[in-house]
């Protein structure tokens, strides 16, 4: 794509509240050795008038590997957001209003959302140079390089800088903090759907179902026993989990059989699954286990465990190996969340170029996010991205972690937070754990998007 010409356009805006901004659309152009450009990464900056140079940065993106930032641009961070009432109860796709966000977080902090190479408006332009940025070492050596050169190219090298990442884009967060030079003002990273195992060289050493039963309850609650104090429910399964049902595991055989009765009984109990299924697997099941057989007949959202559609008898998984981490990848179609709330997304954000800004002539926007991630390569990396956080903190001892999840995210689950933060020494005064009542884009629903907007504004207004 030898004719790529860098796009840039900027507009002086008004908030309904009278705060007045620039909104900056751009190109940053990655070149390769020989000085040719190789690939594009594509940026929406919203900056408070009159600028402040010392001013709060916020550099924010999703994950995939391989997602376009529209799912935080449209759902929490621009000027502009989507709400969906009645959900997690929606239609399908799910009837949305496009509306005024009444927490855009410019009064705190300026903004930059950033679409990574292959994405939206952001082509490669050498497909040979895929390689080079569709692994967890590269994509983060871009994103350092945009951060680097947006801080200069406005002034703002002294800025305090905040990195917000959601999903894949929590483990983009300490990579890339890593990877920023130490002249960068880091005081803080924001992770929403914390993924830090995925792929990492470390490992949790617990049995999965141990660490999962948190949220399975919490899902088990919602479906089977909206009677009860979910909070209670969830203390107790998880209580459970770490004694009993860890033991019975271990034990296998060994445990006497009235034992297994016994925890066979309290784990179909708060698990919500089928008691033969258990005995047959030995006390354990997988996510797609979860996903298929928790609600019979009906397949269960990863995203969001309160939705589900009825099961498709030939429905399709993908499945990728990253280390020894099993990627589990439902069909879009068969996935309640995805298939409900996505178009939403994409809905909004289409008309809020077409109505609101404006878009690079000739370029079409990529949106196939799989075709990147089910071949992202996981191994480019050295260093265990579940011990990174525990170095950077060390290193740095302004830096401040923000760990948000969903109360019903079965892909990036509240409770591995539990049990990271009880295996890893982060300093408990610089962290904060949210949990919302939310799914994995935790922004959505009534009220998430204002609430979580509150939380990331006090975080970045604590000193």
């Amino acid at each position: 794509m030898s004719d790529f010409r860098p796009f840039y356009w900027e507009h002086e805006k008004q908030t309904g509240a009278g705060l007045s901004y620039l909104v900056r659309l751009s190109d940053f152009v990655l070149y390769d050795e020989d000085g040719e450009a190789e690939a594009d990464m594509y940026s929406y900056s919203y900056i408070s008038l009159p600028e402040r140079k010392e001013k709060p940065v916020v550099f924010a993106y999703n994950g995939g590997p391989g997602a376009a930032s529209e799912w935080v641009h449209m759902g929490l961070l621009g000027p502009k957001i989507m709400e969906i009432p009645g959900y997690p109860k929606v239609d399908r796709p799910a009837k949305y209003v496009f509306t005024e966000n009444d927490s855009f977080l410019l009064d705190c902090c300026d903004l930059v959302l950033i679409d990574p190479v292959g994405t939206a408006y952001a082509p490669l332009l050498k497909k040979e140079a895929a390689g080079k940025y569709y692994n967890t070492q590269g994509d983060a050596v871009s994103f350092a390089k945009f951060i680097v050169n947006w801080l200069a190219e406005n002034d703002r090298k002294d800025a305090p800088v905040y990195l917000l990442g959601e999903s894949y884009g929590t483990i983009r967060n300490v990579v890339l903090a890593d990877e920023l030079p130490e002249e960068v003002n880091l005081q803080g990273i924001i992770s929403i759907g914390t993924s830090l195992n995925v792929g990492a060289r470390g490992s949790l050493l617990v049995e999965p179902n141990v660490r999962r039963l948190g949220v399975n309850a919490a899902v088990c609650c919602y479906h089977y026993h909206p009677e009860l104090d979910e909070a209670e429910f969830i203390r107790e399964a998880m209580e459970f989990a770490y004694s009993d049902y860890a033991c019975a595991l271990l034990l296998g055989k060994r445990l006497p059989e009235e034992k297994r009765e016994e925890v066979l009984e309290k784990l179909a109990y708060y698990s919500g699954m089928d008691k033969e299924l258990l005995r047959r697997q030995n006390l354990r099941f997988d996510e797609m286990d979860f996903m298929t057989k928790f609600c019979p007949g009906e397949f269960v959202s990863m995203y969001d465990a309160r939705m589900a559609l009825p099961l498709k008898a030939n429905s399709e998984t993908q499945k990728q190996q990253a280390g020894e981490v099993e990627i589990v990848a439902p069909d879009e179609d068969q996935e309640p969340f995805i298939s409900c709330v996505g178009s939403s997304v994409s809905d909004c954000m289409k008309k809020y170029l077409d109505e609101d800004l404006t878009v690079p002539e000739g370029r079409s926007y990529a949106d196939d996010m799989m075709s990147i991630g089910m071949n992202w390569d996981y191994t480019s990396y050295e260093k265990d991205t579940l011990k990174l956080p525990v170095d950077l903190m060390k290193e740095n001892e302004n830096l401040r972690i923000m760990f948000v999840n969903g109360r019903y995210d079965l892909s990036s689950t509240f409770d591995f937070m539990t049990y990271y933060l009880s295996q890893y020494d982060l300093p408990a005064d610089r962290v904060s754990v949210e949990v919302l009542e939310s799914g994995h884009a935790s922004y959505i629903g009534d009220g998430n998007a204002a609430a979580l907007s509150d939380m990331i504004r006090t975080f970045i207004l604590q000193k």
